[in-house]
């Protein structure tokens, strides 16, 4: 059960994001509220790894994180707001594909490194990795779009509206 929980709640976060990223306006990609601050493109191409980066690295035989997680990031400069619609469902068929492997065992007892060194079991590592980077950034891009967009986006947008 609490596979399907934390698998549903990552795919979800980026159903939010995937349609968030089409409502970014014509011209304001690379809006940024101030220097040295993620753009919107660059926060959409953090994004699309965000989801996805650690769950494979620990599916993965490497030991350590850094050097596997910027080589994943090598790919991010080829999102665009063209296809980020189609990245985000790419990663949710890769969240699908890595969570066929994981069990409730491997959730309650299996035990993962964080890169900054530390370890957890990896459910409580998934929710401290994976969907609270999404939900944190997902919440940035949705501050950054009401600065930008005319459209009115509201707290619908930010937590549950995943259609139009």
């Amino acid at each position: 059960m609490l596979k399907e929980i934390l698998q549903e709640s990552i795919i979800k976060e980026l159903r939010l994001i995937k349609r968030l990223s089409t409502k970014v306006p014509a011209g304001a990609a690379d809006f940024r509220p101030k220097e040295n601050v993620r753009s919107i493109i660059e926060l959409l191409q953090y994004l699309s790894g965000a989801g996805t980066g650690m769950l494979l690295f620990w599916q993965s035989n490497e030991t350590e994180a850094r050097p596997f997680l910027m080589k994943l990031r090598e790919n991010a400069p080829q999102v665009t707001l063209e296809n980020a619609a189609a990245t985000f469902d790419a990663q949710i068929d890769l969240v699908n594909q890595i969570f066929a492997t994981i069990t409730e065992e491997d959730l309650a007892t299996k035990d993962v490194l964080y890169p900054w060194g530390t370890t957890d079991k990896l459910g409580k590592a998934i929710i401290e990795t994976s969907i609270k980077w999404l939900t944190g950034y997902k919440m940035q891009l949705f501050l950054y779009l009401k600065q930008v967009s005319d459209e009115a986006l509201s707290t619908p947008d930010l937590w549950r509206k995943t259609e139009d």
